[in-house]
């Protein structure tokens, strides 16, 4: 193979995989990259290393790594961090409510000094509300150092000396982020011109405010289109997404509203004129029992008084309202998902696909609390319903609620051993309670399932992901746990 043609086929590659596009003027960059992995991967000649990049991962992850700058730093873009501290949060928490988190992501995060600086702002506003901060990245060995929040100085420039001395502590030559502040933030594995989001199953939706900032300039324009209309169905109603000065304009690829501020241009996710959630009057707490042991069974759930829900106005009937609700679920209607879906539900209660897909609706609405009231209401009416137990697991961990969601998870396993999503919901909640042990197994169990399965086959009850990026993303989670913690 020629040496311009193994280029070629390199990028054309990585253009499939990833997105990423390289004009004349960044090929010696991808040669560069291309070099230095195959000198790592020891490949022997250029379709070696083409077989290679096909079917290893984290091959493929160490050439991106090769060739994005991924430069990133504490309080990069001090302009727009001014508008978030001053405008945006405000009204984020103006429009909230107390019983919902506010909830952030960070795509692209590199090695973690940007959500990270947004959880310092967070903390310095003295917010009471509970903030959820993921932070999520194509490339695995950036995520294991951000788990580990560890930098140097390099990652300060800029940074004024009073930030460091708050929330940093000096060991062994490297400045490590303070344990109140490293907890404040999630990392997972996502490749945004690949994977599926929004999604439950891997925490992407509802997002109140989302940074993308410097990744979307490396995609081509039709990858760029495809992330800017995902990247804003992944945001609540009025929730904002902050890109970074030299991305793309999304105002003509995606419907958003386009604010400009001081530090350049900002898009909103408009709000349906005149809509609102539909009503779904609280019950009593949903209670899992609590397993006899680590290790034992769970009985099914035991819901407690049932919930009405209220039709919602002005909506005409659909005659076949189930799959009406579905069509505009597939296209990223969320709040028409639910309003329809409620319609039928509020005729004929007994259909527990249609309780799924309006509690997905809701959540990716943004509206988690009800989301969990209807998750609570369909679980009345469907006690033995794994999936339904398993999306009140997750909902009750976005809420704060790790013990509660642990218990909810293992009920769903309870129900239906064999569903990997709850496997993986179990092992996030226990990492959050502190059972590293417990959280390695189950992850484990997860990615025993997964890899079961053919990589292009959806996940039962996943919202969509294929079980190979489902199964990468877990490895990442066992790697991210087992590396990176300071000592």
């Amino acid at each position: 193979m020629q040496p311009r043609e193994f280029l070629d086929s390199v990028a054309a590659l990585l253009q499939r995989r990833t997105g990423l596009m390289f004009s004349e003027a960044r090929r010696p960059e991808l040669e560069r990259g291309v070099r230095k992995t195959m000198q790592a991967t020891r490949a022997r000649g250029g379709e070696a290393y083409l077989a290679r990049l096909e079917a290893d991962p984290q091959t493929l992850d160490d050439l991106v790594a090769e060739i994005t700058i991924g430069e990133t730093y504490f309080f990069r873009e001090p302009e727009q961090f001014a508008v978030l501290r001053e405008h945006i949060l405000p009204d984020l928490l103006a429009r909230g409510s107390d019983d919902r988190p506010l909830r952030v992501w960070s795509a692209g995060c590199a090695t973690g000094e940007e959500p990270y600086s947004i959880a310092m702002v967070v903390s310095e506003l003295g917010l009471n509300r509970t903030t959820h901060i993921l932070g999520t990245d194509i490339s695995r060995a950036a995520l294991v150092r951000a788990r580990g929040a560890r930098y140097t100085r390099w990652s300060f420039r800029g940074v004024p000396e009073t930030v460091v001395q708050t929330h940093f502590a000096p060991r062994g030559g490297e400045l490590v982020l303070n344990p109140g502040i490293r907890s404040a933030v999630e990392f997972g594995y996502l490749n945004l011109a690949e994977d599926t989001y929004p999604s439950l199953a891997t925490g992407v939706w509802g997002m109140d405010l989302i940074l993308c900032r410097n990744v979307l300039i490396y995609f081509d324009p039709g990858t760029v289109a495809r992330a800017a209309n995902r990247l804003l169905d992944s945001l609540a109603e009025g929730g904002w997404l902050l890109l970074g000065a030299s991305d793309p304009l999304l105002s003509d690829l995606a419907p958003s509203e386009v604010v400009v501020t001081r530090a350049g241009l900002a898009y909103r996710r408009p709000p349906r004129p005149g809509s609102q959630s539909p009503v779904v009057d609280p019950p009593s707490r949903l209670v899992f029992p609590e397993p006899a042991s680590a290790s034992g069974p769970v009985a099914p759930p035991v819901p407690q008084a049932s919930p009405a829900f209220t039709q919602p106005p002005a909506l005409v009937a659909a005659a076949d309202a189930a799959g009406e609700a579905a069509e505009c679920y597939a296209r990223h209607d969320y709040l028409g998902a639910a309003e329809i879906a409620t319609i039928a539900l509020a005729r004929e209660r007994q259909d527990p696909a249609l309780w799924v897909l309006l509690v997905r609706a809701l959540a990716n609405h943004g509206d988690l609390a009800a989301a969990g009231r209807a998750s609570v209401a369909g679980l009345d009416r469907h006690r033995t319903s794994a999936e339904l137990t398993y999306l009140h697991a997750v909902l009750l961990a976005e809420g704060g609620r790790p013990a509660e969601s642990a218990s909810a998870a293992r009920a769903a396993l309870y129900l239906d051993r064999q569903m990997a999503v709850a496997h993986l919901a179990l092992g996030a909640a226990l990492a959050k309670l502190g059972d590293a042990p417990g959280a390695r197994r189950s992850f484990r169990n997860a990615a025993q399932l997964l890899a079961a399965m053919p990589p292009d086959r959806v996940v039962p009850a996943s919202d969509g992901e294929p079980a190979g990026r489902l199964a990468e993303m877990t490895r990442l989670q066992l790697q991210l746990m087992g590396k990176g913690e300071p000592q």
